[in-house]
């Protein structure tokens, strides 16, 4: 589950907030293992989390899909992944990657100008390498920043202290959305972010589904799949360690060759 109703300003603020907390609570002995010490809690607010989604999220992306055509949604979803280009490029910049740094740019200037906004993905038909993922939480992982503990975060979803914090930052460098800015109207604001959620359920209703039908455990087999998708965004793609591949978790899945590549869909990825 990706997010719920609350402006991105303040959900952010909350995540932060609430991870902050739920590290300073954590028993020095828990009963979960040892990266997820508040396994009691976290489940607690997965089963809320995924109940809201089936009440509201999934049946409003499914209405999404019925009401438009595949043209629309993937220009819904190129707007949208252009509108988060400034945020991107901070963290490349940030990350001293020039060349994906360059890439963004040229990206972000091609779509925007000759894309009608970025509705139209010039960029590719031009050649250039796909659209990429980076946010803060990546960039302090970049710099040696240890994640914590894993955190389920209500309406959030799946979380750890490094990347809630790293929401707040980027929601801090995002123009749109900078505090006291007030660049797009409050309503614009949440309009993005409601068109996020329902774009990302929607392009992941199969994906979601299949997790939850070949899963013994839904829970084990999220967390699992949403570090393994966690780390190659941190990669940038390339191979991970020999120890990661053979991580403890991956047997909690049941029958999935390759989660973190084939279960959900980054809606920033270009395909």
């Amino acid at each position: 589950m990706s997010s719920w109703p609350g402006s991105p300003r303040r959900t952010g603020c909350a995540a932060a907030l609430l991870a902050i907390a739920l590290v300073i609570a954590a028993p020095a002995h828990s009963q979960g293992s040892e990266d997820d010490p508040l396994e009691p809690v976290n489940r607690a607010i997965f089963a809320v989390n995924t109940t809201l989604d089936g009440l509201v999220i999934e049946p409003a992306a499914i209405l999404y899909r019925m009401a438009t055509p595949e043209v629309v949604r993937k220009g819904v979803r190129n707007f949208l992944g252009n509108l988060r280009t400034p945020v991107v490029l901070a963290n490349d910049l940030m990350q001293v990657e020039w060349a994906r740094a360059e890439v963004t740019f040229g990206r972000f200037m091609l779509n925007t100008i000759l894309g009608l906004g970025g509705i139209i993905d010039v960029a590719t038909w031009a050649g250039m390498p796909p659209r990429h993922h980076e946010d803060f939480g990546q960039t302090l992982a970049v710099y040696g920043v240890p994640p914590g503990p894993y955190l389920m975060l209500p309406l959030l979803g799946p979380s750890n202290p490094r990347d809630a914090l790293g929401v707040l930052v980027d929601l801090v460098i995002d123009p749109l959305s900078f505090p006291g800015l007030d660049v797009v109207p409050p309503e614009v604001t949440w309009g993005r972010w409601g068109a996020d959620v329902v774009s990302f359920r929607e392009e992941n209703i199969e994906n979601i589904d299949e997790l939850r039908r070949t899963s013994i455990d839904f829970y084990a087999a999220t967390r699992t799949v949403t570090r393994q998708l966690r780390a190659a965004e941190i990669r940038n793609g390339a191979p991970a360690p020999i120890e990661d591949i053979y991580d403890e978790d991956l047997y909690e899945l049941d029958d999935l060759e390759d989660p973190a590549s084939d279960v959900l869909e980054d809606p920033t990825v270009d395909e």
